[in-house]
């Protein structure tokens, strides 16, 4: 759970430096604001499968111990 408040956090000041880079016709900081939104979404993505996966581990496991 610290990992998806710390993206979140992250995607929040990337949008506020996609806001100033919109102010200030700032190309570096546009850049910079696009590629910290991509990484924090495709970190949040895996993050996503990897507890999807995790899950469906789980219920598989569960099934198995208490199927008799």
């Amino acid at each position: 759970m610290p990992k998806v408040l710390d993206h979140i956090e992250n995607l929040m000041n990337a949008g506020l430096d996609g806001l100033k880079a919109a102010e200030t016709a700032n190309q570096d900081l546009k850049k910079n604001a696009v590629f910290q939104i991509e990484h924090s979404f495709n970190e949040l993505f895996a993050l996503h499968e990897k507890k999807k996966k995790s899950d469906q581990l789980a219920s598989a496991e569960y099934a198995q111990r208490h199927w008799f």
